[in-house]
């Protein structure tokens, strides 16, 4: 399927803090899962490995994990594995976007306390990126819809039920009743928006 490594990032000062973040899938007793390890790099091997993230659950299909360093934190992004009541459900953090500090605690300042949850209600991000103070990702959209979102803070992007634009009933119903964030692009027919 789609599992495997799925994203990596250096620290910002790496020649002093010669971190590197790594996300992939594993199988332990029978389950697939994904996570994300941050290793130092010395004497040309990984070592030393501290599991930021764990128990991501994983999927033949969108397992979506990017990565990338803003500040002191690490933004990570996790697909719905094939499930679309994930990305609506607090219990869980696939279909989100995932905000921790560098060892892999929670930051007090996250929008719901005590979760790593930044931002949910996504199906399959492919690509994050944090340039002029903006965090963009791109992410795949079913058969209709590919996105480039700006993330925001506690913001909903409303997978499953919104694809793309609140532009169809249902979709600006729950649009206003879940503080949906639209995207600034979208395609269709789609494109497999990535990196």
């Amino acid at each position: 399927g789609e599992g495997g490594s799925l994203g990596m990032v250096l620290h910002p000062q790496f020649n002093t803090t010669p971190y590197v973040f790594v996300a992939y899938n594993y199988s332990s007793a029978g389950s697939y899962r994904e996570k994300v390890v941050r290793y130092t790099f010395s004497s040309g091997k990984l070592a030393n490995a501290l599991v930021i993230q764990d128990n991501i659950l994983a999927g033949n299909i969108h397992n979506g994990c990017r990565l990338v360093i803003v500040g002191d934190k690490i933004f990570i992004t996790t697909g719905d594995a094939g499930n679309t009541a994930l990305p609506q459900d607090n219990g869980f953090i696939n279909g989100k976007v995932l905000r921790l500090n560098l060892d892999g605690t929670i930051p007090a300042d996250n929008p719901f306390s005590g979760s790593a949850i930044w931002s949910k209600g996504h199906r399959n991000a492919q690509g994050l990126v944090y340039a002029n103070n903006i965090l963009y990702s791109s992410e795949h959209g079913p058969d209709t819809d590919d996105e480039i979102n700006i993330i925001e803070k506690g913001r909903n992007f409303g997978w499953p039920t919104v694809r793309g634009f609140c532009n169809e009933s249902a979709e600006a119903s729950f649009c206003s009743a879940n503080n949906v964030k639209e995207p600034i692009k979208a395609w269709t027919p789609t494109i497999a928006v990535s990196g």
